[in-house]
């Protein structure tokens, strides 16, 4: 137990320290001799046994040239991260919380653009302890002071509003008070405090040293019971819980959304369709837009050549049973189903639902656009391919619930390679990447992947005869032709 020292005789204040930011410091660029700079500025303070000096981690990250464009942020971060934990939709864009290669949980891994120059974004420290430890050991050979060392950086905390300093390295202070074991003031055993002692270092030294005053380094006099003789301390990595200790690894979303994808992959009946047999809520319901693009029956299906059927009328039949089941499910208000097919077009108005967008354009990529557009950006969107017509409406419904704890999500076909739905919340950019290996294209541009069951008509889109003939059991109008073509 570290407790602060006793007032002096006849003092009748109690124990206090004080905090003071160091003037001199110029800006540091890559090379610098760090040390050197803030021992410079620490001397004209006028040094003293048992100081600490909080430095912060901006200034250590430019000497030791942590620096690199910022012309690919997202592939910076995607650089520094080691686990993604939780992620988060906005207006404003994405914001990722991770667990980047230092051990720490943060958001953007730490790649920072604040106090860097133009163009720059700022990587922390490759070892912010040892950094601490090169820092503690030149100041205490060049004044021959018992000093210890904080590496400070500005992170957010779980529950509240805001950010704080913490500390990300240290040498030569001790960093945690681990105070179970003994007793309070009134005699109780405490069972549960430890005291973060590095953490509210460096939140004391920042409340002098500020975001934009230049003055990254202050002194905190009057805590020397906390500076250890030696630098062999475990350094601010004994703050991070282990895997083991965290009760909040992962985020919300992705907690609910890893175990409700596990309770479906359970799943071993391929006869499974309700949604009353999953155990536990599905969260809160969403009203969904889906957009479905049409190619003109004539052009399309090129690859089903079935001796004995009409190509165009199968075509077409497995969009129309496709669209059905889509307006079908109950968290879906309206199916825009963008095509320039005529026919099609007029079956519409036999589906509850369902809309006509003619496609003025021609393309897959252009038809989704022009859908989503009709959309509006206020609704929670979703397209889907329109040659589904193994689809189930339940099956539809958990697939949206899953999105639904998303920002943008899809699923994959049955092959893992295509996809056969993308998905955005209200107010984001929405442009999914269908086409050739657009499942990959999907995780690279930060699409949540949905892992649902490979049996499900939502993953068996229809290419070829051999994937009308195998799987579950498909919709009344290509079923029937499909019968005929069987000749049962």
């Amino acid at each position: 137990m570290t407790n602060p020292p006793p007032s002096e005789a006849g003092d009748p204040r109690g124990p206090r320290f004080e905090v003071v930011a160091l003037d001199g410091i110029p800006e540091i660029r890559p090379g610098d001799d760090l040390a050197a700079l803030v021992a410079t500025a620490y001397g004209a303070f006028g040094p003293a046994d048992g100081d600490i000096l909080v430095v912060t981690s901006k200034v250590v990250s430019k000497a030791e040239g942590r620096i690199v464009e910022a012309t690919e942020r997202d592939a910076v971060i995607d650089s520094q991260t080691v686990r993604v934990v939780a992620t988060v939709e906005h207006a404003g864009g994405r914001t990722r919380i991770v667990e980047n290669p230092q051990g720490l949980v943060l958001a953007a891994a730490g790649v920072d653009a604040s106090n860097a120059a133009e163009g720059e974004v700022l990587l922390l420290p490759l070892d912010p302890d040892a950094s601490a430890r090169t820092l503690a050991e030149a100041l205490r050979a060049e004044f021959g002071v018992r000093v210890g060392v904080v590496l400070s950086d500005t992170l957010g905390r779980a529950w509240r509003a805001g950010q704080i300093d913490q500390a990300i390295g240290a040498a030569g202070v001790r960093v945690i008070d681990d105070l179970r074991g003994t007793t309070d003031s009134i005699g109780r055993v405490l069972e549960a405090t430890i005291a973060a002692i590095g953490d509210e270092l460096a939140s004391a030294a920042e409340l002098v040293k500020g975001k934009t005053s230049g003055r990254p380094v202050a002194v905190i006099r009057g805590l020397g019971h906390l500076v250890t003789e030696t630098l062999g301390a475990p350094g601010a990595r004994a703050l991070q819980r282990t895997a083991g200790e965290d009760l909040f690894r992962v985020g919300a979303a992705e907690a609910w959304r890893e175990g409700y994808e596990a309770a479906l992959r359970s799943l071993s009946d391929p006869s499974f369709r309700s949604l009353s047999e999953v155990e536990g809520p599905l969260p809160p319901a969403q009203t969904w837009t889906l957009v479905i693009p049409v190619k003109p029956a004539a052009a399309a299906k090129s690859r089903l050549d079935l001796p004995g059927i009409d190509r165009v009328a199968l075509a077409r039949a497995i969009a129309l049973d496709t669209i059905e089941a889509a307006a079908a499910c109950q968290a879906v208000s309206r199916v825009l189903v963008v095509t320039s097919d005529d026919a099609t077009i007029a079956d519409l108005e036999e589906i509850p639902g369902a809309q006509a967008v003619f496609d003025t354009a021609s393309g897959l990529r252009s038809a989704i656009a022009l859908g989503i557009e009709t959309a509006g950006s206020v609704v929670h969107r979703a397209v889907l391919l329109g040659d589904i017509p193994a689809l189930r409406p339940g099956e539809l419904e958990h697939a949206l619930a899953l999105a639904a704890t998303a920002g943008r999500a899809f699923v994959p076909d049955a092959d893992g390679d295509g996809t056969v739905l993308a998905t955005a919340r209200p107010g984001l950019e929405f442009s999914p990447l269908f086409g050739v290996e657009s499942a990959a294209a999907h995780r690279g541009a930060g699409f949540a992947e949905l892992h649902l069951p490979a049996f499900w008509g939502l993953r068996r889109d229809v290419d070829t005869a051999a994937h009308l003939t195998a799987g579950p059991a498909l919709g009344p109008r290509t079923a029937r032709l499909v019968h005929d073509m069987r000749g049962v």
